[in-house]
């Protein structure tokens, strides 16, 4: 089963940093020094953003790569998860966005940790500090959507007991 991204994901992306882009501009121009300050932060922000962004959105092929071998999810960068080291699986919804996520539950975190981009190393002990696990799979913008994706996990490793 792959993944691919949504063909939304990128114009509503490229539309948003668009927008956000013009907003702050104008605010660069305000006579009022805090809204200047603000708007040159945003900006900041901004390119920040894009730069990740970007990096999503030009990646080539498949997002998410299930097979019979295991998990290559491209955006956690750890490469191809393979089966015998999922112990378990589970799902959760994130609290502000109400979106379901797929946890992986490795039983050796620490060989795969030690391969995730830095920016979600340094989030993973606070994951594991509010019992998730850092090797989390949003499904936001990628076809097919959660339940088949799920389904098709469970086929190869349990869901983990509550």
């Amino acid at each position: 089963m792959e993944c691919e991204q949504s063909k939304l994901q990128r114009t509503l992306f490229f539309s948003v940093l668009l927008l956000w882009f013009i907003a702050m501009m104008f605010g660069i121009t305000d006579s009022v020094i805090a809204v200047r300050v603000v708007a040159w932060l945003g900006i900041v922000l901004g390119v920040i953003t894009g730069w990740f962004g970007l990096q999503e959105m030009s990646r080539k092929g498949p997002t998410l790569i299930i097979n019979e071998s295991g998990i290559d999810d491209k955006r956690l960068g750890v490469g191809q998860i393979p089966w015998t080291a999922i112990s378990s699986v589970s799902a959760f919804k994130a609290p502000l966005r109400n979106k379901s996520l797929i946890e992986l539950w490795l039983s050796d975190e620490s060989t795969y940790v030690s391969r995730i981009p830095r920016r979600m190393r340094m989030v993973a002990p606070i994951l594991k500090a509010n019992g998730h696990s850092p090797f989390v799979i949003s499904m936001n913008f990628l076809n097919p959507g959660f339940g088949p994706v799920y389904e098709y996990i469970l086929r190869f490793v349990p869901a983990k007991e509550p």
